[in-house]
């Protein structure tokens, strides 16, 4: 099953990442964008295994796999976007600090 587009965009760490609404900005779209292509390619990856005539025996065994290679390849997305959201909160926080003296 061919691996999906999103594999290929790569994750900055939190660390490396500056302190700029419009790199947030960036940041969230680009992980949403990877998340929603490795989605994609989830649902049909599983459609055509459904529609595959194979053994009920292995098609069970391949959407094990298949759902377990899913979560694993997703999961440092909603990890960043997690970050992100803590980043968002932190940038809310300070403005608001900011903006009563």
């Amino acid at each position: 099953m061919p691996r999906s587009s999103a594999a290929l965009r790569p994750l900055v760490p939190a660390t490396q990442t500056s302190c700029y609404p419009d790199d947030l900005l960036d940041e969230l779209q680009g992980a949403l964008a990877a998340l929603a292509d490795l989605e994609v390619q989830y649902e049909t990856d599983r459609e055509r295994l459904q529609a595959w005539a194979g053994p009920d025996a292995i098609k069970r065994k391949l959407a094990a796999q298949l759902e377990e290679r899913h979560q694993r390849e997703r999961e440092p997305y909603v990890q960043r976007l997690a970050d992100l959201q803590i980043w968002m909160m932190r940038i809310m926080t300070f403005e608001d600090i900011c903006s009563n003296p």
